[in-house]
């Protein structure tokens, strides 16, 4: 369960979202569930995709047994397949909907190697590419629902990652690895907000914290002793939403001297984190831009073990605690790394290209 401060924080966060259209990635299961659930809790009409139809249809049952009258539907969405996503966003916008809030949040952590027909590595895809094309085809109906959201689910791991050229790490299964696609989430999050931010189509990056989901399905931590481990120091679900939630619902935020609201070349989407992974010991000294010296692999390794100990005390002080502490959601700052402007446009301009995704801009510039 969320803590009584989480719940206290949205409470005063949250409005009614009656007449809002939201769609939410890997919603199915997990943080996913959970925060579609949420969302149609508050009034919003809520879109589930799902890679599996019978999968889909379960969480869109449960959902309306738990938010009796909500409005969900689910739709089936394939990240790792072009076709898919471009399936999903012709059928939406058949709809003739405005779209509110794009909560890309489907993901995986892989560890069998294998690309698509178009040569992306299957994290690459999953994680990055899948997320930036449906993005993309949705522009329209953002702009249609502005002021609308993007929250993309980053992780703490964003901080550890280091890509060094757009086409190694969507081509190279190993370059693209999980933790530099988290590290791409928020690069596509800032590079985002530059391009739409004008547009009153806002974009945020969220760290969830330590949450055992379905995203670790498939891995070394989804079998024992991985799992048991995990599952002991771990939060639930709904406890890693609450973050996801709040980016959701967030109000348009304030000017910030580092961080502007607006599009144009000097914006940046906003990062949210919670509990420990909002802390200072990995926000801050030494790890933030105050450090301009340190190498990608010398943040790594001073992140890593910080990252570590945060980790397996977050969801525990919470539980023992009983919610009294460490269960704030704050605005923090990302990783220098993520901040790097030729390397988030570079990214952007190649996933444009592999998705075939050029004949988009002059639509949506009508």
């Amino acid at each position: 369960m969320g803590s009584s401060e989480d719940k206290e924080q949205l409470v005063n966060l949250k409005k009614r979202l009656d007449g809002k259209v939201a769609i939410v990635t890997g919603a199915n299961s997990g943080l996913g569930k959970e925060t579609a659930k949420f969302l149609a809790g508050e009034g919003a009409s809520v879109i589930l995709g799902c890679r599996s139809a019978d999968r889909g249809l379960e969480a869109a049952a449960d959902i309306r047994e738990a938010v009796p009258g909500a409005d969900v539907e689910a739709m089936l969405l394939d990240l790792r397949t072009l076709a898919s996503i471009r399936d999903f966003a012709t059928k939406f916008k058949e709809k003739k909907r405005p779209l509110h809030i794009l909560v890309n949040n489907a993901g995986a952590v892989l560890s069998r190697e294998w690309y698509t027909e178009q040569g992306v590595g299957g994290s690459a895809q999953v994680n990055f590419l899948g997320p930036y094309m449906l993005t993309r085809l949705l522009e329209d109906e953002l702009t249609q629902g502005a002021p609308s959201k993007v929250v993309n689910v980053s992780s703490v791991m964003h901080r550890m990652a280091s890509i060094t050229s757009a086409d190694k790490f969507l081509r190279d299964f190993k370059h693209g690895n999980y933790t530099n696609t988290k590290l791409a989430n928020v690069l596509f999050t800032h590079e985002l907000q530059r391009r739409w931010g004008g547009k009153a189509i806002e974009s945020s990056a969220v760290d969830p914290g330590s949450v055992y989901t379905r995203v670790w399905r498939g891995s070394v931590w989804d079998r024992p002793p991985g799992s048991w481990l995990l599952k002991s120091i771990y939060g639930p679900p709904e406890d890693g939403a609450i973050a996801v939630n709040h980016a959701a619902v967030a109000p348009n935020r304030k000017v910030r001297p580092w961080k502007p609201s607006l599009g144009g070349p000097d914006a940046e989407g906003r990062f949210f984190a919670k509990g420990f992974f909002a802390s200072k010991l990995l926000t801050a000294h030494p790890l933030s831009s105050s450090f301009p010296g340190l190498a990608p692999l010398e943040r790594a390794v001073l992140t890593a073990p910080i990252a570590l100990v945060l980790s397996s005390l977050d969801w525990p002080v919470r539980w023992i605690s009983r919610g009294r502490f460490n269960g704030e959601v704050r605005e923090v700052r990302p990783a220098p790394t993520s901040r790097d402007r030729a390397l988030a446009k570079e990214l952007w301009e190649e996933a444009e290209k592999i998705a075939g995704l050029a004949e988009v801009e002059p639509q949506s510039a009508q």
